[in-house]
């Protein structure tokens, strides 16, 4: 009886199969990891646009708020309450000039910014350039003997749209 070897075949490269299958892989594995990056990227710019948003309305409502703080009271002939765009004018003995007792400063809508304009001086606006303002609304609230100011500011900034609301009562001066 005669035994027969049996010759194993070794294989010395890649089939045609195998390279389409390896390049297949390889696409799909390089084409998810890009559609992550490119979401994260999205995702990223989406939350930067949103703070970078909700910090200019912040501290647009900071600034008004010290400013009605220490207000001596609201001059009603020039400000707008209850409709957008408001304006609120206030007279405060804050940056009085050198022959006065009191001075006047407004908060209103130029443009689409929201600018202050203090007596005698050009608006200066208060919020970036990239922010739209799209609400600002002041209404008076009574609340026990103190005056108070609602103010209501909605903005965008490219597809984010947000709107912050604060009360803010005037401190009594005599």
């Amino acid at each position: 009886m005669k035994r027969e070897k049996k010759k194993e075949k070794k294989f010395g490269g890649f089939t045609l199969i195998e390279m389409l299958i390896y390049v297949a892989s390889l696409v799909l594995v390089i084409g998810t990891v890009a559609a992550m990056l490119v979401w994260l990227v999205r995702a990223s710019n989406e939350v930067h646009v949103k703070n970078e948003l909700a910090a200019n309305i912040e501290h647009a409502l900071i600034l008004m708020s010290n400013e009605i703080r220490e207000a001596q009271s609201v001059y009603a002939p020039t400000s707008v309450f209850e409709s957008s765009p408001g304006q609120l004018s206030l007279k405060t003995r804050n940056s009085v000039p050198a022959d006065e007792s009191s001075t006047y400063i407004d908060f209103f809508l130029c443009g689409t910014r929201l600018c202050v304009k203090r007596e005698s001086q050009l608006p200066l606006a208060i919020t970036t350039e990239k922010i739209e303002i799209q609400n600002l609304e002041f209404a008076p609230v009574q609340t026990g003997s103190a005056r108070s100011i609602q103010i209501t500011l909605g903005a965008a900034y490219r597809a984010a749209v947000q709107e912050m609301q604060t009360t803010v009562s005037l401190r009594m001066h005599e």
